[in-house]
């Protein structure tokens, strides 16, 4: 589409700064009036699809205590909840919008990583290595282990709905009052103002075993969390094309109600389960965040090659390592640590189109 005003107004492009879309953004200050014969003839795509790969890795801010301890010094974690570092998952997103006819449009996208798998191995040649409560210890099978594992894998899948109102710059014109408008090769720029809709699910396992003595089989504690968010955000887009080069910032933010819930298990292989399994649910309140910078080279007049770095920020979740109960009493197990968060950066490679 060909947006080739006779007397425009000035275009407003505000933005406040931040550090990893100021770059992109922040330069877009409001500008001068130009003169009707003075405004060029811009191509402003009106829709746009991206599809990226995505290579994140994950830090939980889970609550730093012990999970295996050595009888000979138990007051010193041998394995603590932090201690599992994860694996880069991938995953995928997928982005559709367009910007209507008055520059007030829509856009709907997914986001899902999968595989961000932790371990964390302990070993110690006397068997001494035990859950951090004696008494639940012994009588969980979780005591007299020459090794202890602890694995704890997650899953986010995220789903948004968006309104987005669109403002732009009118592209090159040699007497701006933007310094960037009048460089040869600019081929325009724009903000898109972002409110709606985002749902995340956070799915978490993890899993305690010890073998005891020279058992083959582990005694084990289990333990899957999920954290469904429903959030309205707002957010920011800001973009600046070169010719055959695009530079992108992203920011958005949205308050959550959250549905968490937990499940346990035990399994001890000489003996009949300390504990029945045990599952339990609340409410809270949380947060999404998301931010990314882009950079993007065009193959064809609609399609472009994408790189970039993103940061997700979850939290009001339940992790999983957060709910071991060693209590040493059948009735344990049943209280949901809710106060979690879970932070996502790595690398995206992908391709848009712009029409």
């Amino acid at each position: 589409m060909m947006r080739c005003p006779s007397a425009p107004a000035a275009v407003p492009l505000r933005l406040a700064s931040l550090a990893t879309v100021a770059a992109v953004v922040a330069v877009m200050a409001p500008g001068s009036r130009l003169p009707a014969a003075d405004w060029p003839c811009v191509p402003d795509e009106r829709s746009y699809a991206v599809f990226d790969a995505l290579f994140l890795q994950r830090d939980n801010a889970a609550v730093e205590r012990p999970l295996v301890v050595a009888t000979t010094a138990p007051a010193v974690p041998v394995i603590a909840a932090g201690d599992p570092v994860s694996t880069i998952g991938t995953g995928a997103r997928v982005l559709y919008g367009t910007y209507g006819e008055h520059d007030v449009g829509w856009e709907v996208g997914y986001l899902g990583v999968y595989g961000m798998g932790a371990d964390r191995l302990a070993t110690d040649a006397g068997g001494r290595l035990e859950a951090p409560n004696r008494s639940f210890a012994v009588r969980t099978g979780l005591v007299d282990g020459f090794s202890a594992r602890l694995t704890d894998d997650m899953t986010v899948h995220s789903a948004e709905f968006n309104l987005v109102f669109h403002d732009y710059d009118g592209g090159f014109n040699r007497r701006s009052g933007r310094p960037w408008q009048r460089c040869d090769g600019y081929d325009g720029g724009h903000v898109d103002w972002i409110g709606g809709f985002r749902w995340a699910d956070v799915e978490d396992a993890a899993m305690l075993s010890i073998p005891r003595g020279s058992t083959p089989q582990a005694s084990t504690y289990g333990v899957t969390t999920s954290s469904n968010l429903f959030a309205g955000q707002v957010g920011v887009r800001g973009r600046m094309a070169f010719e055959r080069w695009a530079l992108e910032g992203t920011m958005k933010i949205g308050i959550a109600g959250t549905m968490l819930s937990q499940s346990q298990t035990l399994f001890d292989p000489l003996a009949a389960p300390f504990r029945k399994p045990k599952s339990s649910d609340t409410a809270g309140m949380g947060m999404i965040a998301e931010i990314g910078p882009s950079a993007v080279y065009r193959l064809s007049d609609v399609w472009g090659l994408r790189v970039g770095y993103n940061m997700l920020w979850f939290t009001g979740v339940a992790l999983a390592p957060d709910q071991f109960d060693f209590t040493p009493t059948a009735a344990g197990g049943t209280n949901i640590v809710g106060a979690g968060s879970v932070f996502l950066s790595g690398g995206s490679l992908g391709l848009e189109a712009r029409w």
